[in-house]
């Protein structure tokens, strides 16, 4: 077969196909979502091969996958959002995800999340002299910090001291990924472009003014894995690369 003919394969198979509609909680608008590759999802199944980095370089290449897949600036989904992109890439590969013995639908999941009311919002809060903007970590923002971890640890040989280091550096950009500014009396600074400097800026407060920001952290966390709930049990369907190996 020619190579002319290869191509009007390609060709033909990227024009025929069709989009999938994706329900956006942070927008309460549906968006349009063209499903897995192969390839993709070859990509998805290949980041289950480290455990320790494993749902870094999951987030890290999922990203990459909406940003090439979806019909919409990647900048306006939130990682609440994210939940129900996975659920509607999943449920199209196959709906039906078991337990044991139990079988859940992610069809009825992705229904019963429509019905669910998203309360997070963007909040200033005040802890003694410092002002914080805090917000849900858009996807962009969530990637930047990712790969920026990904690319300090992808090369280390993990003993029990790198293991606590990896560990207090994801508790510190965590942090760093839900604070769009700070400022202290009347100087202020953004966070999310220069991140070593970023880091060293919040590691130096003292750990009683992120109370209020962990607080809306957990929050956020609780409301991403209400998605993730099944209708007739009490489990929950997990994130992760392992979802995609069918």
């Amino acid at each position: 077969m020619s190579d002319n003919k290869f191509n009007d394969i390609l060709n033909e198979i990227k024009v025929n196909r069709t989009f999938l509609s994706v329900y956006i909680p942070s927008k309460q608008t549906e968006v349009e979502l063209l499903p897995l590759t192969l390839a993709q999802q070859k990509l998805i199944i290949e980041t289950t091969s480290d455990t320790t980095l494993g749902i870094l370089f999951f987030n890290n290449i999922f990203y990459k996958i909406l940003k090439e897949n979806i019909q919409c600036d990647i900048k306006d989904l939130t990682t609440i959002d994210r939940v129900n992109l996975t659920l509607t890439l999943r449920q199209h590969l196959e709906d039906i995800v078991e337990f044991g013995e139990i079988s859940v639908s992610v069809a009825e999941i992705l229904e019963k999340n429509k019905s669910i009311v998203n309360t997070i919002e963007p909040v200033t809060l005040t802890s003694g002299d410092f002002t914080f903007e805090i917000q849900a970590p858009n996807l962009d923002i969530d990637n930047f910090i990712n790969t920026h971890l990904l690319n300090k640890y992808k090369n280390v040989s993990f003993d029990d001291h790198k293991l606590k280091n990896l560990i207090s550096d994801l508790y510190v950009y965590e942090i760093l990924k839900f604070i769009k500014t700070i400022k202290i009396n009347d100087t202020e600074i953004s966070l999310h472009s220069e991140l070593v400097k970023s880091a060293s800026v919040i590691e130096s407060i003292d750990t009683k003014h992120f109370k209020s920001i962990t607080d809306y952290i957990n929050n956020v966390r609780d409301t991403e894995a209400k998605y993730t709930k099944c209708i007739k049990s009490e489990k929950s369907i997990d994130i992760t690369p392992d979802l995609f190996i069918l």
